[in-house]
C-alpha cells in the first residue's frame, strides 16, 4: 500500500466514524433530528418571542413541535441566555408546564408522541446532558426530570385554578385551546422569570379572548398584540422546508374537505382558522358592523337603562346593567355603558347604587329591571327611581338582539372594558348554554335583552328597503291570527310562555302573598 493509499484509507476511515456518529446523534436525539420542519414550523422552533400562538388546522404537527421545543429547552443549556436573558449566571431554569385539556390526553401523548418518537434513546437515555427520568403517579405521566436540572410537569385543565399558584415557571406551554380563565394565573406564575408561553391549538371552544388574539377586527381589539402568531392550514404544511413533498398532497386535503360536514368545520379543521364548533344565541353579532368607537351622544337622542340585579358573591350571578342611547327616529342605538359586578355579594340596594352611578346626569326615556327581584322595585320606588317591568321573554329578545345586531341598528362601543365583558358574552354564549349554571356568563346580556325589549325600534323602513330585510323577512314564519279563545288557551295553557318565565312569574307574585312555590 502507497503512501497516498494510506492517507487516503485514513480520511475515509475518519469520514466513516463521523457518518457514525452523526447517525448515533440522529438516531438518538429524534427531537432534534427525527422529522423535516414545515417552514412555519421553524419559525416556532427559532424564535425567542416571549409569546407564541399557533392556530392550526389538524395533523399538521403543531403538538410535536411544541413538545420537541420543550425538550430542546430543557436539554440546551447554550440556548437559556437567549430565552431568558435575565437568568443569573449558574441558574437553571428548572420548571416548564406542559398542559393539556385532561391528565388522560397527556397520557395518551406521552406514549403515542413524547416517549417512542421524540425522547432521547439508546444511550442519550442516560447521558449527562440529554438524560431523563419520568415519573408517574397511578400509571399517569406526571413529570420528566432532565439531567440538566429542568422539569417538565404535565398539567391539565380539569385542575381548579387555585392549583397552580406558588410556583415559579420558566415556560408554559398549552396544547389545546386554552380555557381563559386559567390566563391570569398563568401570567403571574411566569412574571419573576421572564417565562415564556406557547398556545398550539385548533379552534373549537370559540373563546373571545384567542379570537381577539388571533384574527382581531381592528388593531385596538388585538390582544397579545408583540407575540409571535402563526396560522398554519393543510396548505402551508404541504411542502417541507426543503422543497420535498409532505403527506399533504392536494388530493389528501381534497378528501380532507369532502370529510367536513359544514363550512364551519373546514374552516377550522382545513384552513386553521379561529371559528367556533357550536352555534351562538346571538349568531348575527359581527365586530366590525356592531363596534363603534366611543364618541360623544347627540342631545337629541334618548337612553335606556336595563338592569339584571342578582345576589352575587361566589354562588350567585352578578348583578348587572347597561346604558343604550337611542336616536330620535329610533333606528340607531349604541350600547354606551355597562356594569357587571363580578364576585361582589350584593343586596338590592348595592345594585340600585351602581346603578345610579352608572347613570350618572342622564335623563333616562325608559329603565327596565328584572321583576323576579322585588326587592329592588321596593327600594327604588321608595327613592323616587321609576322603573318598569322588563319583558323576559327570551326567544323574543334574542330574536331582537339578532335582528338589531344583523341589520347595523345596534353597536357597542369600545374603549370600556365592562363593555368587553358584554362582547365577550355575546361572542361565546352557546345556543344550548345551561341558564343555571352559575358558569354561564350572561348577565350584561340579559340587562341588554331586557333593555331593547323596552325601544318601539324603527325596523321597518331597514328591514323592507334592504337585503338584511329581505333575508330577515324571508326567515320569519308567517303571522296567524288567533281568536280571542285562542289567545286565552294558549296563555293558560302555557303554551306562549317560555317555562323559565312562568315559573319566575309564579315566584315573583308568591312573594308579594307571602306564599312558597308549592302553595300556589
Amino acid at each position: 500500500m502507497s503512501d497516498q493509499d494510506r492517507i487516503d484509507y485514513q480520511k475515509k476511515l475518519k469520514e466513516l466514524k463521523e457518518l457514525e456518529e452523526l447517525q448515533k446523534y440522529h438516531d438518538g436525539l429524534p427531537h432534534l433530528f427525527g422529522f423535516k420542519f414545515y417552514a412555519w414550523q421553524r419559525k416556532v422552533w427559532e424564535s425567542v418571542n416571549r409569546e407564541i400562538f399557533v392556530c392550526s388546522a389538524n395533523q399538521v404537527g403543531k403538538s410535536t413541535i411544541a413538545a420537541r421545543k420543550n425538550i430542546r429547552l430543557a436539554t440546551d443549556p447554550t440556548l437559556w441566555p437567549k430565552f431568558w436573558p435575565d437568568l443569573p449566571k449558574g441558574r437553571v431554569p428548572n420548571l416548564f408546564w406542559y398542559i393539556y385539556p385532561t391528565q388522560a390526553n397527556a397520557q395518551t401523548a406521552w406514549e403515542t408522541m413524547w416517549e417512542p418518537l421524540l425522547m432521547p434513546r439508546g444511550e442519550f437515555k442516560n447521558h449527562p446532558q440529554f438524560g431523563w427520568e419520568a415519573k408517574f403517579d397511578k400509571g399517569m405521566i406526571q413529570k420528566i426530570y432532565f439531567r440538566t436540572g429542568v422539569q417538565i410537569a404535565f398539567k391539565s385543565q380539569n385542575m381548579k385554578v387555585r392549583d397552580l399558584q406558588s410556583a415559579s415557571v420558566y415556560h408554559v406551554t398549552a396544547d389545546e385551546e386554552l380555557d381563559v380563565t386559567f390566563l391570569p394565573e398563568l401570567s403571574a406564575r411566569r412574571n419573576s422569570t421572564g417565562g415564556g408561553f406557547l398556545h398550539v391549538f385548533t379552534a373549537t371552544l370559540g373563546q373571545l379572548h384567542w379570537q381577539m388574539t388571533m384574527e382581531p377586527p381592528t388593531k385596538a381589539d388585538e390582544r397579545h398584540p408583540n407575540a409571535l402568531k402563526i396560522s398554519a392550514s393543510l396548505y402551508d404544511s404541504q411542502v417541507y422546508e426543503d422543497g420535498t413533498q409532505s403527506p399533504w398532497t392536494d388530493q389528501k386535503i381534497e378528501a380532507a374537505i369532502a370529510n367536513c360536514p359544514t363550512e364551519m368545520e373546514k374552516q377550522r379543521r382545513v384552513f386553521g382558522k379561529f371559528v367556533r364548533s357550536h352555534g351562538l344565541r346571538i349568531e348575527s353579532f359581527d365586530h366590525e358592523r356592531n363596534r363603534s368607537e366611543g364618541h360623544p351622544i347627540p342631545a337629541s337622542w334618548s337612553y335606556v337603562g336595563g338592569c339584571d340585579p342578582g345576589s352575587g358573591g361566589q354562588s350567585g350571578h352578578p348583578s348587572a346593567m347597561v346604558i343604550i342611547a337611542i336616536s330620535p327616529d329610533l333606528k340607531q342605538g349604541r350600547v354606551m355603558r355597562a356594569l357587571r359586578m363580578d364576585g361582589i355579594p350584593t343586596a338590592a340596594s348595592d345594585t340600585l347604587d351602581a346603578y345610579r352611578k352608572l347613570r350618572g346626569n342622564l335623563t333616562m326615556m325608559t329603565q327596565v329591571y328584572d321583576w323576579a327581584c322585588r326587592d329592588f322595585f321596593t327600594l327604588a320606588s321608595r327613592q323616587g327611581e321609576s322603573f318598569i317591568q322588563a319583558e323576559k321573554g327570551r326567544d323574543a329578545g334574542f330574536g331582537l338582539l339578532n335582528t338589531l345586531f344583523k341589520t347595523g341598528m345596534l353597536k357597542i362601543q369600545r374603549g370600556d372594558p365592562e363593555l368587553e365583558k358584554l362582547v365577550y358574552e355575546i361572542c361565546t354564549l352557546a345556543t344550548d348554554a345551561d341558564k343555571k349554571n352559575i358558569t354561564t356568563q350572561d348577565d350584561l346580556i340579559d340587562a341588554l335583552r331586557y333593555a331593547v325589549m323596552a325601544v318601539n325600534w324603527n325596523t321597518e323602513d331597514i328591514l323592507n328597503t334592504t337585503e338584511v330585510g329581505a333575508e330577515l323577512d324571508a326567515e320569519r314564519k308567517p303571522k296567524v291570527e288567533l281568536t280571542e279563545p285562542q289567545k286565552r288557551r294558549q296563555y293558560y295553557m302555557g303554551e306562549a310562555r317560555d317555562t323559565d318565565d312562568i315559573q319566575e312569574e309564579f315566584d315573583f307574585w308568591n312573594e308579594l302573598s307571602g306564599a312558597s312555590s308549592n302553595e300556589f
